[in-house]
């Protein structure tokens, strides 16, 4: 229902335009605040829509707490749209909200559907229902905001008015193709790809998904964009939720269609995999996309809440990556409320802390949680230049972390090394932190220093896009074979012929796979010998069994971007995008891999994790192996 511009003119005069001021919630009683939308739009002087909102108290400890939506949606920046607000008795005051909450309260006053009927468009919004000025009130607020949404009758996510690429339709259909495959599985429950009528019935539901849904599939990887998918609180938010109905402009769908759309992509990629289609190699680079953004909030929506400590729940954060918040605290704050040890995990929620002291407390929480393995999880790309108020073993979470020698897999998969390599023996880590808190003591080993380094990109995404992997990755493991020469050549008697022979196929993937039947990863044995051979070949004479073999070999390419070195004695080795000249390799006590190090201005930082060939099983321990302290800024 949309006012008069005549009607306007005399309701805008009665509008204070007083900064708005918040009656202090009763903490005691677990006070939160409610605002009831009306349905009414008003009409600024510049013709853009104003909605109008009552807000009032409401009590967890109270004998009557009404029914209310929680609204999950991105900030966005600035707050270039205004809003109405009557608080209590208070005359109605402009109050200024972001364009993208302005876009969502005009979507809601709108829209005829009897679900916010149920309720009365009474919602809690973080924006308009914390004072996010007053820090005291924030840090309790937060700290019952899974309360808040678990409590809501509903949770509605807004995804903005410019995502009308998707319809409604199309998730139906998406939705009824995920229905019949489940239909299948239940007469079949052990379902084995070319095995049975049932897994035969299902791959061709995805041959059909395949074939006729390109644009559908182009769509839904846009849609699926949306900075939304990237929240840090999006988890908590939905996990905690009973019912979340996801709306943008022009539809709507359940949050289970979302979790179908998650499912479907791994489905697909699973088909294309075994099937061993060459052909469909774009769509299953499409597909990745939808799966890899849809992974971190459907998967960990899936896990009831108080599953996992708060550093297992960091670490998932940073093995999905491109998770975002306004403000840099948040990334720790948005997991505490699902996680196991909120009461324990020795981090609380205070927003008059700096976000640095935050960081360095989930630091130190993961130092004693994962001992030596909490180095890996520190080395952030291009940290050491962009990051001066961090020391270089503290994470930080607003970066992609770096190169890892074995990449964690999944969510929850904690043990980085799985044992795989020894590189410092059966060695224990021993560390110290000062007092100021700047400066991390561990024992180390030094091993070489680095004298030449060379990048290399992992063409992985461009290949699959291109529908073709023989022919990129046969000049890209061709420029390392020029780089391995080289190093063999300037130190000979660093490698035997045998081992000048293994280490072509063995480094390019740290001599480690990913075993697709038991989801675990390996020491690389001959047959990855066989996937190497495979892509050497002429692209033209690959049988499906060699482009198999191939593929196989490419998807286990170490990282996306690394860099290959040589040491000054002869060592070659893999180590994260940062490296440089003159970083030093050392072996950590107590970790199983080495890692890189740079020394300024009288101590070390931090580089990243290192494969070394020649070095991983422990060859450099003996009896009288030192460790000697070493200080790591």
């Amino acid at each position: 229902m949309q006012s008069s511009q005549k009607e306007i003119a005399e309701i805008t005069k009665s509008v204070e335009h007083d900064q708005f001021i918040y009656r202090p919630l009763d903490q005691e009683r677990r006070e939160i605040r409610l605002v009831q939308l009306s349905r009414e739009l008003l009409v600024a002087n510049n013709g853009k829509s104003v909605p109008s909102l009552r807000m009032h108290h409401a009590s967890f400890d109270g004998e009557y707490l009404p029914l209310y939506t929680a609204l999950s949606y991105t900030w966005g920046t600035g707050l270039e749209g205004v809003a109405l607000i009557e608080y209590e008795e208070m005359p109605a005051r402009e109050v200024q909200v972001s364009t993208n909450l302005l876009d969502a309260l005009c979507h809601f006053a709108r829209l005829s559907d009897q679900t916010l009927e149920t309720v009365r468009r009474v919602f809690w919004i973080d924006q308009l229902c914390i004072n996010q000025k007053n820090k005291g009130e924030k840090n309790h607020q937060v700290g019952m905001m899974t309360e808040i949404f678990a409590q809501a009758k509903m949770t509605n996510v807004w995804l903005g008015s410019r995502q009308a690429t998707l319809s409604c339709e199309v998730v139906k259909k998406y939705d009824q193709d995920v229905s019949r495959i489940r239909e299948v599985e239940s007469n079949d429950p052990e379902l084995q790809y070319e095995h049975s009528s049932a897994s035969q019935e299902v791959d061709r539901i995805l041959i059909e998904l395949l074939k006729d849904d390109w644009k559908q599939l182009h769509a839904l990887a846009d849609f699926c964009k949306h900075p939304w998918f990237e929240r840090a609180w999006v988890v908590q938010e939905v996990a905690t939720s009973s019912n979340v109905i996801v709306y943008w402009e022009g539809g709507k769908c359940e949050w289970s269609s979302f979790q179908n759309l998650w499912l479907l992509s791994f489905w697909l990629i699973k088909r294309i995999i075994r099937a061993k289609d060459h052909h469909k190699l774009a769509a299953a680079h499409r597909l990745a996309r939808i799966y890899s953004t849809l992974h971190m909030t459907v998967y960990q929506s899936l896990i009831p809440p108080r599953t996992y400590p708060l550093i297992e729940l960091i670490k998932n954060m940073l093995i999905c990556g491109k998770t975002r918040a306004t403000l840099p605290e948040d990334l720790i704050y948005s997991n505490m409320g699902i996680a196991s040890d909120k009461d324990t995990c020795g981090i609380a929620v205070d927003y008059k802390k700096h976000y640095t002291d935050i960081f360095t407390d989930a630091a130190l929480q993961f130092l004693k949680t994962l001992g030596a393995q909490a180095l890996a999880w520190s080395c952030q790309r291009t940290k050491i230049n962009d990051s001066p108020l961090l020391p270089s073993w503290v994470p930080n979470l607003r970066l992609q972390f770096s190169f890892m020698v074995i990449h964690p897999m999944l969510p929850h998969h904690s043990d980085l090394s799985s044992k795989l390599f020894s590189a410092a023996g059966n060695s224990n880590f021993e560390y110290t932190v000062d007092g100021s808190r700047e400066n991390l003591s561990i024992r180390t080993s030094y091993v070489d220093r680095v004298v030449k380094v060379e990048p290399f990109y992992c063409l992985t995404e461009h290949l699959v896009s291109a529908g073709s992997i023989t022919p990129h990755s046969q000049a890209w493991l061709a420029d390392y074979g020029r780089f391995f020469d080289f190093a063999v050549d300037r130190v000979p008697t660093r490698y035997d012929d045998s081992i000048r022979q293994e280490m072509y196929w063995r480094i390019p993937i740290a001599d480690h796979y990913l075993d697709l039947d038991t989801n675990s990863k390996r020491r690389a044995g001959l047959e990855v010998k066989e996937w190497y051979m495979a892509i050497l070949q002429p692209d033209d004479s690959l049988s499906a069994s060699a482009i198999s073999m191939s593929t196989r070999y490419n998807d286990n390419l170490s990282m996306k971007h690394h860099v290959a070195f040589v040491t000054a004695t002869g060592y070659i080795g893999l180590g994260g995008w940062e490296t440089v000249e003159g970083d030093e390799v050392h072996l950590v006590q107590g970790s199983d891999l080495p890692f890189l190090l740079r020394k300024t201005y009288g101590h070390y930082q931090l580089v990243s994790q290192a494969y070394v060939h020649g070095i991983m099983d422990g060859e450099l321990i003996h009896d009288n192996t030192e460790f000697w302290w070493l200080g790591i800024h």
